[in-house]
């Protein structure tokens, strides 16, 4: 875990920012925060009462935001252009919420939001914060026959992340499960000191792989692992990846803010 002194001016910023998204009392280091309709819990539901109305084929749309903290009017935007597509059944917000109030800019979503810690949410009382307001900081959901694993990848702020042998549990098959897709998704892509975290991923099952943190759009694999990792821009100016997925495919495009077919570059 790092070391470093982070001004007091900054983190009594970062939690004002923070809180004036939510319901808080007498001051801003309260750690008792209310935030409704932002949790995890909640936005699984929604997604579960959805599923519930899908036959198990059906191709479905995802989009995959990152990065908002600076840009709270593009993200209000984005969510609002995001609404407009039919195809769209949920939005997968990866990291760096903060900096800026959120529940403004995400009160007008339509579809599920479900989001992934980043390391600017992570600061100061952010962890506890986090863990009241949205949930775990590693959790997996199911949907329409593909498995979605969020782990939290923030070397700044924890130590030991991210926990293999939590992901190489949740990705293993259950007895008799049969599943179309293993899907990753975390703020950082892989860090220069886990070169081997790729292909360990592919070892134990994700056929692909959902980031931010960058602040702009990358799409790479491997060129002996084969594991597709695409890194979604920040919010600003509308920009969004959306994941196209079949029961024999994932697709990525990127709108920018016209959605254009990716493909990942060979490293």
């Amino acid at each position: 875990m790092n070391n470093f002194s982070i001004p007091k001016w900054f983190l009594l910023s970062f939690l004002i920012s923070l809180l004036s998204a939510c319901q808080y009392d007498l001051s801003p280091w309260e750690t008792d925060v209310d935030c409704p309709n932002m949790s995890i819990e909640e936005n699984l539901d929604w997604l579960k009462q959805i599923e519930q109305t899908r036959t198990p084929d059906h191709n479905y749309k995802v989009a995959v935001i990152g990065d908002p903290q600076q840009y709270p009017g593009d993200l209000e935007t984005t969510i609002e252009t995001i609404n407009e597509l039919d195809q769209v059944e949920f939005v997968l917000l990866l990291g760096d919420l903060v900096e800026t109030g959120v529940k403004k800019d995400l009160s007008k979503t339509k579809k599920p939001v479900i989001s992934v810690v980043g390391n600017h949410d992570a600061l100061s009382y952010g962890q506890d914060i986090w863990l009241s307001v949205f949930g775990e900081f590693d959790y997996s959901f199911k949907y329409l026959g593909t498995k979605f694993i969020a782990y939290n990848d923030n070397q700044y702020e924890f130590e030991n992340v991210p926990d293999r042998d939590w992901l190489a549990a949740q990705a293993k098959l259950e007895l008799g499960e049969s599943r179309f897709h293993t899907i990753g998704m975390s703020h950082i892509q892989p860090w220069d000191n886990e070169p081997d975290l790729s292909a360990f991923l592919k070892a134990n099952g994700f056929d692909h792989m959902l980031h931010a943190h960058a602040h702009k759009f990358q799409y790479w694999q491997l060129a002996d692992v084969g594991l597709p990792h695409f890194v979604t821009s920040e919010t600003r100016d509308v920009r969004f990846g959306l994941m196209s997925v079949s029961p024999d495919a994932i697709k990525m495009e990127i709108c920018d803010p016209k959605c254009l077919p990716a493909e990942p570059e060979i490293r």
